[in-house]
């Protein structure tokens, strides 16, 4: 039989217990959204481009290797460069420089300037 002592020490137990439960939780994670692949942003991009600017099929594929690979390269300088502002700086320009280098094989400059002028636009509305 409970006495008047032990049903406050129950609640405190049971609040504890709650309690840890709830940020065991939080701590592995719960609600923060996963990061999305590189493939799945790379075909993202690469549909948008194809939407502002008409690709054909052979376009389309080798546009999609050379976003994954940009969206590759950038993670990972993200991840190496992170507490270096200015080493993330210099390596972004030269990947960007890399990937017009790329696109200009693949598309044609004034689709390349049609493509950036749309990033710009899109980027001005947030």
């Amino acid at each position: 039989m409970l006495t008047k002592q032990t049903k406050p020490m129950k609640k405190v137990i049971l609040l504890f217990v709650a309690m840890f439960a709830f940020t065991f939780a939080n701590a592995q994670g719960a609600g923060k959204p996963d990061k999305v692949d590189a493939a799945t942003r790379a075909t993202k991009m690469t549909e948008k481009m194809a939407k502002v600017i008409t690709l054909t099929a052979d376009q389309k594929s080798k546009v999609q290797a050379i976003n994954l690979e940009s969206i590759k390269l950038m993670d990972l300088n993200q991840e190496k460069t992170g507490d270096k502002p200015n080493e993330f700086e210099a390596e972004k320009q030269r990947i960007s420089k890399k990937w017009d280098t790329e696109m200009a094989a693949v598309i044609t400059e004034a689709e390349v300037v049609k493509w950036k002028k749309h990033q710009a636009d899109e980027k001005a509305k947030k």
